[in-house]
Protein backbone atom coordinates (compact mmCIF):
# COMPACT_ATOMS: atom_id res chain seq x y z
CA UNK A 1 0.00 0.00 0.00
CA UNK A 2 1.25 3.46 -0.90
CA UNK A 3 2.11 5.93 1.80
CA UNK A 4 0.21 9.19 2.19
CA UNK A 5 2.69 12.00 2.77
CA UNK A 6 1.03 14.97 1.05
CA UNK A 7 -2.70 15.78 0.99
CA UNK A 8 -4.32 18.45 -1.16
CA UNK A 9 -7.63 19.75 0.20
CA UNK A 10 -9.86 21.73 -2.16
CA UNK A 11 -11.77 24.40 -0.24
CA UNK A 12 -14.63 26.50 -1.56
CA UNK A 13 -15.50 27.56 2.02
CA UNK A 14 -18.84 25.73 1.90
CA UNK A 15 -20.07 23.45 4.69
CA UNK A 16 -19.13 20.50 2.47
CA UNK A 17 -15.52 21.55 2.10
CA UNK A 18 -15.17 22.33 5.81
CA UNK A 19 -16.49 18.85 6.59
CA UNK A 20 -14.01 17.35 4.09
CA UNK A 21 -11.23 19.27 5.84
CA UNK A 22 -12.02 17.37 9.05
CA UNK A 23 -11.38 14.09 7.21
CA UNK A 24 -8.14 15.45 5.77
CA UNK A 25 -6.99 16.41 9.27
CA UNK A 26 -7.69 12.89 10.58
CA UNK A 27 -5.77 11.33 7.70
CA UNK A 28 -2.86 13.77 8.05
CA UNK A 29 -2.56 12.86 11.72
CA UNK A 30 -2.76 9.13 11.05
CA UNK A 31 -0.14 9.19 8.30
CA UNK A 32 2.01 12.13 9.45
CA UNK A 33 1.19 13.87 6.17
CA UNK A 34 1.48 17.53 5.20
CA UNK A 35 -1.62 19.34 3.96
CA UNK A 36 -1.99 21.97 1.26
CA UNK A 37 -5.25 23.91 1.28
CA UNK A 38 -6.22 25.20 -2.16
CA UNK A 39 -8.94 27.68 -3.04
CA UNK A 40 -9.64 28.50 -6.67
CA UNK A 41 -10.97 31.91 -7.63
CA UNK A 42 -12.94 31.62 -10.84
CA UNK A 43 -12.83 34.54 -13.28
CA UNK A 44 -16.21 36.18 -13.80
CA UNK A 45 -16.04 35.71 -17.56
CA UNK A 46 -14.00 33.17 -19.47
CA UNK A 47 -11.63 34.56 -22.09
CA UNK A 48 -12.83 34.63 -25.68
CA UNK A 49 -10.79 32.91 -28.39
CA UNK A 50 -7.44 34.64 -28.50
CA UNK A 51 -7.61 35.36 -24.75
CA UNK A 52 -9.31 38.74 -25.15
CA UNK A 53 -11.17 39.89 -22.04
CA UNK A 54 -11.01 43.39 -20.58
CA UNK A 55 -9.10 43.13 -17.25
CA UNK A 56 -11.82 44.90 -15.26
CA UNK A 57 -14.37 42.24 -16.30
CA UNK A 58 -12.18 39.21 -15.66
CA UNK A 59 -10.83 40.50 -12.34
CA UNK A 60 -12.53 38.70 -9.43
CA UNK A 61 -11.95 41.77 -7.27
CA UNK A 62 -9.19 42.58 -4.84
CA UNK A 63 -11.59 42.47 -1.89
CA UNK A 64 -12.60 38.91 -2.78
CA UNK A 65 -8.97 37.82 -3.09
CA UNK A 66 -8.09 39.37 0.28
CA UNK A 67 -11.09 37.68 1.91
CA UNK A 68 -10.26 34.32 0.33
CA UNK A 69 -6.62 34.58 1.43
CA UNK A 70 -7.75 35.41 4.99
CA UNK A 71 -10.14 32.42 5.08
CA UNK A 72 -7.42 30.09 3.80
CA UNK A 73 -4.94 31.37 6.37
CA UNK A 74 -7.50 31.06 9.19
CA UNK A 75 -8.10 27.41 8.33
CA UNK A 76 -4.36 26.81 8.02
CA UNK A 77 -3.56 28.56 11.31
CA UNK A 78 -6.18 26.48 13.09
CA UNK A 79 -4.62 23.27 11.79
CA UNK A 80 -1.09 24.49 12.52
CA UNK A 81 -2.12 25.27 16.11
CA UNK A 82 -2.97 21.57 16.40
CA UNK A 83 0.49 20.55 15.20
CA UNK A 84 -0.02 19.92 11.50
CA UNK A 85 2.17 21.07 8.62
CA UNK A 86 -0.10 23.17 6.37
CA UNK A 87 0.46 25.28 3.27
CA UNK A 88 -2.03 27.48 1.42
CA UNK A 89 -2.61 28.04 -2.28
CA UNK A 90 -4.85 30.73 -3.74
CA UNK A 91 -5.07 30.31 -7.50
CA UNK A 92 -7.19 31.78 -10.28
CA UNK A 93 -8.75 29.72 -13.04
CA UNK A 94 -10.98 26.74 -13.61
CA UNK A 95 -11.52 24.83 -10.34
CA UNK A 96 -11.03 21.46 -12.03
CA UNK A 97 -7.89 22.34 -13.98
CA UNK A 98 -6.37 24.34 -11.12
CA UNK A 99 -6.88 21.60 -8.52
CA UNK A 100 -5.47 18.94 -10.82
CA UNK A 101 -2.49 21.14 -11.74
CA UNK A 102 -1.68 21.78 -8.08
CA UNK A 103 -1.96 18.07 -7.25
CA UNK A 104 0.51 17.25 -10.03
CA UNK A 105 2.87 20.13 -9.24
CA UNK A 106 3.03 19.23 -5.54
CA UNK A 107 3.18 15.44 -6.11
CA UNK A 108 0.19 14.89 -3.84
CA UNK A 109 -0.66 11.41 -2.65
CA UNK A 110 -4.33 12.21 -2.01
CA UNK A 111 -6.90 14.87 -2.93
CA UNK A 112 -9.74 15.51 -0.47
CA UNK A 113 -12.80 17.34 -1.76
CA UNK A 114 -16.31 17.92 -0.45
CA UNK A 115 -19.37 17.21 -2.53
CA UNK A 116 -22.42 19.44 -2.69
CA UNK A 117 -24.90 16.64 -3.20
CA UNK A 118 -26.49 18.20 -6.28
CA UNK A 119 -28.67 15.99 -8.39
CA UNK A 120 -31.03 16.31 -11.31
CA UNK A 121 -31.00 19.56 -13.25
CA UNK A 122 -28.60 21.31 -10.85
CA UNK A 123 -26.03 18.57 -11.44
CA UNK A 124 -26.54 18.74 -15.21
CA UNK A 125 -26.26 22.54 -15.36
CA UNK A 126 -23.51 23.08 -12.79
CA UNK A 127 -21.62 19.84 -13.25
CA UNK A 128 -19.60 18.30 -10.51
CA UNK A 129 -16.05 19.42 -9.89
CA UNK A 130 -15.61 16.50 -7.47
CA UNK A 131 -16.81 14.00 -10.06
CA UNK A 132 -14.49 15.38 -12.70
CA UNK A 133 -11.55 15.39 -10.28
CA UNK A 134 -12.24 11.70 -9.61
CA UNK A 135 -12.01 10.97 -13.33
CA UNK A 136 -8.80 12.89 -14.05
CA UNK A 137 -6.78 13.00 -10.82
CA UNK A 138 -3.14 11.87 -10.80
CA UNK A 139 -3.68 10.27 -7.36
CA UNK A 140 -6.50 8.81 -5.22
CA UNK A 141 -9.38 11.13 -4.35
CA UNK A 142 -11.51 11.12 -1.22
CA UNK A 143 -14.90 12.74 -1.76
CA UNK A 144 -16.75 13.67 1.39
CA UNK A 145 -20.48 14.26 1.52
CA UNK A 146 -21.75 16.53 4.28
CA UNK A 147 -24.04 14.55 6.64
CA UNK A 148 -26.97 16.89 5.98
CA UNK A 149 -27.10 15.77 2.31
CA UNK A 150 -29.42 12.80 2.01
CA UNK A 151 -28.58 10.08 -0.47
CA UNK A 152 -31.12 9.71 -3.27
CA UNK A 153 -32.17 6.16 -3.81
Amino acid sequence: MASIQHILVALDFSESSRFALEYAELLARQFGAAIDLVHVVTPLISPMPGGCVPPFINNPGEAHLVEARACLENHADELRSRGLSVGTLLVEGSPLESILAQARKRHCDLIVVGTHGRSGMAHILLGSVAENILRAAPCPVLTVRHPSFKAKG
